[in-house]
């Protein structure tokens, strides 16, 4: 199993935004989450998980806002992948993901295990 810590997770409506001429494009504020993620993923060298896995993610709120936590998918599949933890986050390797809501304790936390099959 890998355990990584991420950094609150960008939700998708603020991933994205149509560039003139240059259609959708990242934002600064998903580019800069992006950064410090692979900072923090890089700092607490893990060791990648080939083949199929299953993906649990804690989330602690920042905030007492009501969040859907399935918002919060794309930036943290992106930036397991993009450190090279999981071979790609389409469902031919990663077969669950499941979110838990915490009220305490660090802003994101992913936990990555070979995918065992259905229970």
């Amino acid at each position: 199993m890998v355990r990584v810590e991420l950094p609150f997770p960008v939700p998708l409506s603020a991933c994205f935004t149509n560039a003139k001429g240059r259609g959708r494009v990242p934002t600064a504020r998903y580019t800069a989450w992006k950064t410090e993620a692979a900072w923090m993923i890089k700092s607490q060298k893990p060791e990648p998980i080939k083949g199929q896995v299953s993906v649990s993610v804690r989330l602690v709120a920042p905030d007492k806002r009501h969040r859907d936590a399935g918002n919060n998918d794309k930036a943290v599949l992106d930036a397991v992948v993009r450190a090279g933890l999981i071979e790609d986050d389409s469902n031919r390797f990663v077969r669950r993901v499941s979110y838990e809501w915490a009220d305490s304790g660090k802003p994101c936390t992913v936990l990555i295990q070979r995918y065992e099959g259905s229970v």
